[in-house]
């Protein structure tokens, strides 16, 4: 059983530089740049990525192992994303330092801007020298005043920034949900989870949780990425045991019509609920948290999507579902998403075992699922022969930040 996010922050990280240390190759984004795929960075660069989130002040952790031994890896911002002993340290009114540089971090947020020779307003250091090294008796000393230490710990709730202390109120918490990487063809998912989470580091939360998930399928990231090395051309959509881990959630699991039994081979739900360890580490992972709001990236219908997926009958919040999807789907591209029911989408045909409804009926959230992008092949037979290009857009730049900043108000938890 997965230790969850009672995996520490140091087992998080010593598993995240590990990978690192084994997949350090020589950067995907160039190949398929040359190829006309897109700017799409490998695993190794995504895990890099991860690592400078860390940097930043986010929590990463250890929550489960995949198939083949991957760290599955989740990242935590805002409120109770810090250990018990760093907020203690902070509720008395003193900033920790965080162990990246230096910097202080309240919920997994740096306090300090990156540029050392700036304070936290954002003006000039009057303790910083002409050459950018700080005098002492600058409010990072250990010798500073109290009344610097009462300025930085009232900054620090002035902007919302009050870390919990334990499981307990963790779990009071609210907290939104992000996963994507489900899919291993879907990298247009991954790397705007990714900019999203580059914004929500810089921004106050409010109090509230991310928890994200943005590599659910390591296995099937690093199949398809050695496809992409090799130059071949396989379409690849499960774990690796083959499980399509999008239907392997405990949410109308058995329900399944003769269509998905036809393409079973496909499709396959797995022996039973949660029965893949990615599945099962991301459901007890949230077993303990108070899920308000949650939301899965795919690729790449141009669509926003909300439950049921495995019923034809609407869910009872199916008119607030409606009002998110849409706001995010005007929001996300000069001509607009789509927004609708999953069921809808999929003409009808029920879809079981799949995360959002899991995330609706389980925890109550309401839950969003974009298909980013709308997946232009355009003419280059290089692309119409690349199952890679049937899920991800080659202008990376042009679809993933309008898509960023729509998805930021539902994040957060803003009303719609």
């Amino acid at each position: 059983m997965p230790k969850s996010d009672q995996a520490s922050e140091e087992q998080g990280l010593a598993a995240l530089r590990a990978a690192l240390f084994v997949h350090r190759r020589a950067p995907l984004s160039r190949l398929l740049a040359r190829r006309g795929l897109g700017p799409y960075r490998g695993y190794g660069e995504l895990l890099e990525a991860i690592d400078r989130l860390a940097d930043r002040g986010a929590q990463v952790t250890l929550i489960g192992r995949s198939i083949r031994g991957e760290p599955l890896l989740a990242v935590h911002l805002g409120a109770a994303s810090l250990p018990a002993a760093r907020a203690e340290k902070q509720a008395a009114g003193r900033m920790a330092p965080s162990g990246h540089g230096g910097r202080s971090v309240a919920n997994g947020i740096s306090l300090r801007p990156l540029d050392p020779d700036l304070n936290l307003s954002g003006t000039p250091d009057a303790n910083a020298d002409a050459d950018g090294s700080r005098a002492p008796g600058g409010a990072d000393d250990p010798a500073a005043s109290d009344a610097a230490i009462a300025s930085l710990a009232e900054r620090a709730e002035r902007a919302s920034l009050r870390p919990s202390t334990g499981a307990g109120s963790r779990e009071r918490v609210r907290t939104t949900v992000i996963l994507s990487g489900i899919h291993p063809l879907e990298w247009i998912g991954i790397e705007a989870h990714l900019a999203l989470l580059d914004r929500l580091a810089t921004q106050d939360l409010g109090g509230r949780s991310i928890l994200a998930v943005p590599i659910v399928n390591p296995d099937g990231l690093l199949r398809v990425e050695m496809n992409l090395r090799a130059g071949r051309h396989r379409y690849v959509r499960g774990n690796a045991r083959g499980v399509d881990l999008n239907r392997n959630f405990d949410a109308g699991w058995y329900e399944r019509g003769l269509i998905q039994r036809f393409i079973g081979l496909l499709f396959s739900p797995g022996s039973r609920p949660a029965s893949e360890p990615e599945v099962e580490a991301i459901a007890h992972a949230l077993s303990s948290r108070r899920i308000d709001r949650a939301l899965s990236l795919h690729s790449a219908g141009g669509a926003v999507l909300y439950p049921p997926a495995h019923s034809l009958w609407p869910v009872a919040d199916a008119a607030e579902h409606r009002a998110f999807a849409l706001r995010v789907a005007r929001a996300a591209d000069r001509r607009p998403y789509r927004a609708m029911s999953h069921v809808r989408f999929a003409w009808g045909v029920r879809k079981a075992g799949l995360e959002i409804d899991w995330l609706h009926d389980r925890h109550g959230a309401l839950s969003l699922l974009v298909e980013c992008s709308r997946g232009k092949l355009g003419l280059r037979p290089s692309r119409l022969v690349e199952p890679f290009a049937w899920h991800n857009p080659r202008r990376l730049d042009d679809a993933t930040p309008p898509l960023v900043d729509a998805l930021l108000p539902f994040v957060k938890g803003a009303r719609a």
